[in-house]
């Protein structure tokens, strides 16, 4: 990596140099100073005291006070006076405290060395080297710059054939097709309410920018990474300075005061289109306009990202809306009463599964790519990179920390859709015996919109006409493709005809528009609710349902002009052992498999397993990246990113749902990855084994480069994985998390499997429904059932409603069958609830036992002690290699972090490290 060349990177480089300056010299110096005190020692072969002495002052005089605050090193100088007088100290213990003294002097000088050899990785960095190891398929390099090249153009001809030819959609035939998801008079009712909410607030214009809002604005493009990165360092020096931010205010009041005559203004040469790698290594077509048009748009589509969610948040929730949480198995009143009675209790809806789902599905799901404020941009965003492979360290930078948390957010919210799938699964096929998972995507769907389905839907919506027109001229941008990246545009600018910018707030507010309409078509058709990730669509259910809103989804697809992918769009139908597919639903499905990252869904066993062969395709361009690194902590950037984070996240988070068996697979694949990236270049003897058992691993291979590039060995183990502040390089260590989630699993058998949790639930609702039998077959008389009836509604009118409709109950010649206890499981049931909230459950980790060393480093490094996989890899490396540390290092610290570069390690984070070859 070539060292940054802002003033500040320089400065910062500057600063750094002149600390590993200063460190050279001060290891020199005390190297010199203690062979000083190693030879004043040996001048009194015979006099061990005398020894003791020289060596005790070297100690005072050169070691850090981690070392002389030992109460071990304190008292020498008393206990050497008592054996001066007191013969019962015997000459061993003389002996001890000279060793000890004397591995005191090599701690210190273990630690400066250590010091020593941080500054020449940081030194290596800056200068760039030469690549850690030959690149396995060398031979091919040439023939992947051409396979990329041929991509990259296909894109741009793709891109250009697709948005500068208009597609008309019939607007007729749509606002028809909406306006019969909204019949009935509840229904328009709350499309009223909707349309009045969205016209009210759909634009201020009393001037609204100002320093508060331009900086939400400003980190809110930083946020979504839109423009080149020349223009994102012309918005951070905006941030620095408050009289730009003024100016740039006062330029914005007067364009939102000329709201209606807003204009692009991009000259002759218009706007660029550019390729722009992502950090999973796609590339996607970007446009790169002038700053403060894109503060200006960003804002008004924020603001109306924030009031659309709110306005259909409402509409979702609200009594009059005709949105259906029952899935068609709703409960009437009679069964309800009936359920009542028998069960003893009246029922609460917020102890149910039907409770757990719905509030996942707002809180989560439901227009998941808007923003709920206007300081939330980026939250769940569709197009970030998976596998950002940010590093995450502890002490990154305030913006580094909150690029990542946002990368989290929305690895977390895939996650959560996958553990959702998986429960759904689980939970349908073993309560009906079958269950259908259906996913797809949307081809090209922000590129490729039609413009004519937009404004036909904004203006549906409730959206004013002057509105409609501010879009219609952001839309219709006059644009200049330039096909090579870093190339300035040199063709004619063309108009816009098709499709929004990419990651822009006006593509997430139209792009979550329209899908909403899918959205209520296949809740009003089938009841179901439609999982989505943007235009990543999933269904999970019954089986005919799923049939039933996939043909739904076409009919939508058909009226708006967007298209499936196919190559992204297949089934799978689920049935257990004693029951057989429907060959119609079977048939109506869509074809092919259904996968999130690295998980795919077997069609037999029902299990998310690992794709092998999809692994092995990225391994093999990891092990081609990791070669191609110029230097060491180059090197462990990469890995931490891709095995560290792409890896965990792709290969799925450990759940109830998934269980042990996802866990020990997870690490049987990590293993077999170590195996792939340092298989060594000549296998040993016949028979011949490693210690470990495993032929390669990231320590030796770290190790070995270190001593072939720097001559330092003698390394510890511990310095490859604890964290930079306490002197070691980092490596992520992937085993360490699951082993802590395998180890929570052993603890509970119960937990161990989706299957156990779930044949737990039917034991507890066998036993439950045999306890309220026991306690009905008590009520012997009317009189007795009438009181019952009194308990449970405690005066309430529908006492006597009751009484009505348990007519037989009352005469004792009605039973409670088991069938009819579990046909409303979902609306009725808290043991069902609370197995399906288990299912969705990330375990805790459950790490080693930690000894007193580990708990007193920890605090004295000021880390706090969470569940959280950075603090358990730190507290597991302590625990695991503390005899060497307390022994070798007199501590938890390699080095003292006064001597380490950690603001030059914080720059160098900054940049995500990318994928370098598109799969």
């Amino acid at each position: 990596m070539a060292p940054p060349s802002s003033v500040l990177s320089q400065t910062m480089q500057s600063i750094s140099l002149t600390k590993i300056r200063e460190l050279e010299k001060q290891r020199n110096r005390y190297e010199s100073r203690k062979n000083e005190v190693l030879s004043a020692a040996e001048e009194h072969p015979n006099d061990i005291r005398k020894r003791i002495t020289q060596l005790l002052q070297g100690v005072k005089k050169l070691c850090e006070a981690s070392l002389t605050n030992d109460s071990r090193v304190r008292n020498i100088d008393l206990w050497l006076q008592q054996s001066s007088y007191d013969p019962s100290v015997p000459f061993q213990m003389l002996q001890s405290y000279e060793a000890l003294l004397r591995s005191k002097l090599e701690v210190q000088s273990r630690k400066l060395s250590i010091g020593y050899l941080w500054s020449r990785l940081v030194t290596e960095w800056m200068n760039s080297s030469t690549p850690m190891s030959e690149a396995p398929d060398s031979d091919d390099e040439s023939s992947d710059a051409d396979r990329q090249e041929k991509h990259l153009q296909e894109l741009c001809d793709k891109f250009e054939k697709v948005v500068f030819t208009p597609l008309e959609t019939d607007e007729a035939k749509i606002e028809e097709y909406m306006e019969n998801l909204f019949s009935g008079d509840e229904a328009a009712k709350a499309l009223r309410s909707l349309r009045r909410h969205i016209s009210l607030y759909e634009l201020d214009s009393d001037e609204p920018f100002n320093r508060d809002t331009l900086r939400w604005c400003i980190n809110g493009l930083l946020a979504e990474d839109l423009l080149s990165d020349e223009k994102q360092n012309i918005l951070r020096e905006f941030l620095e300075s408050p009289v730009v931010l003024d100016e740039i205010a006062d330029v914005l009041n007067l364009r939102i005061a000329d709201f209606d005559n807003w204009s692009w203004e991009a000259g002759e040469q218009g706007i660029p289109v550019l390729p722009r790698p992502q950090l999973n290594g796609k590339y996607r077509i970007w446009m790169d306009e002038d700053v403060l048009q894109a503060i200006f748009i960003h804002y008004v589509g924020i603001k109306n990202c924030v009031e659309l969610k709110k306005a259909l948040t409402k509409f979702l929730d609200s009594r009059e809306g005709t949105w259906d949480w029952t899935a068609g198995k709703n409960m009437s009143s009679v069964d309800r009463m009936r359920y009542e009675y028998f069960a003893g209790r009246r029922m609460t809806y917020d102890s149910t599964v039907g409770t757990t789902r719905s509030d996942l599905y707002r809180d989560s799901f439901f227009l998941s790519q808007l923003p709920t404020s206007v300081t939330t941009i980026g939250k769940n965003r569709a197009y970030a990179n998976d596998g950002a492979a940010q590093e995450d360290d502890e002490d990154e930078d305030e913006r580094s920390k909150q690029r990542n948390e946002k990368a989290n957010e929305n690895v977390n919210i895939k996650q959560k859709l996958l553990r959702t799938l998986a429960t759904e699964a689980m939970v349908n096929r073993t309560l009906y015996g079958e269950a259908a998972v259906v996913q797809s995507d949307l081809q090209w769907y922000a590129t490729g919109l039609s413009h004519s389905t937009i404004f036909t839907v904004m203006r549906f919506l409730g959206f004013s006409d002057r509105m409609v027109s501010f879009y219609r001229k952001v839309l219709q941008a006059p644009l200049n493709m330039v096909s090579i990246p870093g190339e300035s545009p040199t063709g004619e600018p063309r108009i816009r005809q098709r499709g929004v910018p990419m990651a822009h707030a006006p593509e997430k507010l139209i792009g979550e528009m329209i899908l909403f309409i899918m959205d209520l078509a296949v809740n009003k058709a089938t009841g179901m609710l439609l999982y989505r990730l943007h235009d990543d669509l999933f269904l999970c259910g019954e089986p005919s349902r799923c049939a039933q809103a996939w043909k739904e989804m076409e009919k939508f697809a058909g009226i708006m002009g967007v298209e499936f992918n196919e190559n992204k769009t297949g089934s799978v139908y689920l049935t257990s052992p004693e029951k057989s597919r429907d060959a119609g639903i079977e048939e109506t499905l869509p074809k092919g498999s259904v996968r999130i990252g690295h998980l795919l869904l077997d069609g037999e066993s029902g299990e998310w397993v690992l794709d092998q062969i999809q692994i092995d395709e990225h391994v093999a361009q990891l092990r081609k990246q990791l070669a191609a690194c110029n230097n060491v902590l180059d090197w462990v950037k990469t890995w931490n990113s891709c095995i560290g984070r792409f890896f965990s996240h792709t290969l799925g988070e450990p759940a109830y749902c998934f269980g042990l068996k996802h866990v020990d697979s997870v690490l049987q694949t990590y293993q077999r990855i170590q195996g792939v990236l340092f298989k060594p270049a000549s296998r040993s003897a016949e028979g011949e084994e490693s210690q470990s058992g495993i032929e390669g691993n990231v320590v030796d291979y770290l190790k070995s480069k270190i001593e072939e590039r720097f001559g330092v060995s003698d390394l510890p183990d511990a310095f490859i994985f604890l964290p930079e502040r306490l002197g070691g390089l980092g490596v992520k260590n992937p085993f360490i998390p699951y082993l802590a989630f395998r180890n929570r699993f052993l603890s509970s058998e119960e937990d161990s499997s989706p299957d156990s949790i779930m044949q737990k639930y039917l034991a507890d609702e066998k036993t439950e429904y045999e306890e309220f039998q026991k306690k009905v077959a008590k009520l012997s008389s009317t009189e007795d059932r009438l009181r019952h009836i009194q308990t449970i509604y405690l005066g309430d009118v529908r006492a006597e409603y009751a009484q009505i409709i348990l007519e037989g109950v009352l005469a004792g010649d009605d039973v409670w069958s088991f069938e009819e206890y579990t046909r409303h499981r979902e609306s009725t049931s808290h043991l069902l609830k609370v197995a399906y909230s288990k299912l969705l459950e990330v375990p805790h980790h459950k790490g080693a036992d930690l000894d007193r060393f580990v708990t007193k480093a920890m605090s004295s490094a000021g880390i706090k002690d969470v569940d959280d996989p950075k603090v358990l890899q730190i507290k597991w490396v302590l625990q695991l290699y503390q005899d060497e540390l307390k022994e070798r290092w007199g501590g938890f610290r390699l080095v003292d972090e006064k001597y380490l570069p950690l603001g030059l390690l914080a720059m160098m984070r900054r940049k995500g490290v990318q994928w370098t070859m598109v799969l």
